[in-house]
């Protein structure tokens, strides 16, 4: 037997769907205005007045909530956002597969997940060269932990992520952006900072801010300090590397921070810094994408991007 979506008649609610509705409800909860909505899809006022009234009467909900300060998303309306995004992105895909690629003219959007620290890295020069190659593709940043991170690219939630030691299977693959090493920061005046290093007991007594994405994540040094049976007094966790900086800028905590990012933080010797006794190993930060894109024109030149750019 053929494998079919439906094995019946097409549901109902399908045969009844307008693409054209979806481009309107995505670019009304991103204006939050009719006026500018329409003129963002190219419609007339009217018409996407129109199309507001059939996507409330389509979900059986305002989507749209007139407030003191203009309008604002229904909780509904936030509900259903992402999932139509996706699907736009999903349609816009399957129309421009095999097309010649044209960076110039291409409007494509793609979502990549980053942590604070990768954007401060990589997405000054993806941006720079996007505005010089391609000014009408959009990025949208998304922040995910490593444990929904391949979730997202097997799902298609996402383009691409930039990330470091994530587990992941066969069907998602990888490109070296550059080499990194953690390294301990303190602030300058910190008592520890009289050592020129640190030893394993030294570094295991002082006050720690950890930094930790979800609660398994168990990469960088909390992967070192578990292999050696070894634990830290942890005093605070926090998942922003950028957050991070400061909180060990204004107290006697200490952090674990890649060193190519302290180097930007550093250049006025704000921060003393020292080896790592223990999970200090150079590692990799990595540009993830699912192997189904291998092939697609747009996402090749993206990764072609990342490739000038790496460090």
């Amino acid at each position: 037997m053929p494998d079919r979506l439906f094995q019946g008649r097409i549901p109902r609610q399908l045969r009844s769907v307008d693409f054209r509705l979806l481009l309107a409800f995505e670019a009304l909860i991103a204006e939050r205005h009719v006026s500018r909505a329409a003129a963002a899809v190219g419609l007339s006022q009217p018409a996407m007045s129109h199309a507001l009234a059939k996507l409330r009467q389509q979900f059986h909900d305002p989507l749209l909530a007139r407030t003191s300060t203009g309008f604002e998303p229904t909780p509904k309306a936030l509900e259903l956002i992402e999932p139509v995004r996706e699907a736009i992105r999903q349609v816009n895909r399957l129309f421009s597969a095999g097309s010649t690629f044209d960076p110039a003219a291409s409007s494509e959007s793609f979502a990549i997940r980053m942590g604070d620290m990768n954007e401060v890295l990589f997405l000054p020069p993806l941006l720079h060269e996007l505005e010089k190659q391609a000014p009408n593709i959009t990025v949208t940043v998304q922040h995910l932990p490593p444990s929904e991170t391949v979730r997202a690219l097997e799902a298609s939630a996402i383009d691409f992520a930039v990330s470091a030691l994530i587990k992941h299977s066969k069907s998602v693959h990888s490109l070296e952006l550059a080499k990194d090493r953690m390294v301990c920061v303190m602030r300058r005046g910190h008592p520890a900072a009289a050592a020129n290093r640190l030893t394993t007991r030294a570094f295991l007594g002082l006050r720690h801010l950890r930094i930790v994405q979800s609660a398994g994540d168990v990469r960088f040094v909390e992967e070192a300090l578990f292999k050696n049976g070894l634990q830290r007094k942890v005093m605070a966790t926090t998942p922003h590397w950028l957050a991070a900086s400061y909180l060990v800028e204004t107290s006697d905590l200490v952090t674990a921070l890649p060193e190519s990012m302290v180097r930007r933080l550093n250049v006025d010797g704000r921060f003393a810094v020292r080896p790592l006794p223990v999970g200090g190993a150079e590692f990799s930060w990595r540009l993830y994408w699912h192997r189904r894109f291998d092939a697609r024109p747009g996402h090749r030149w993206i990764r072609s991007l990342f490739e000038q750019i790496r460090k």
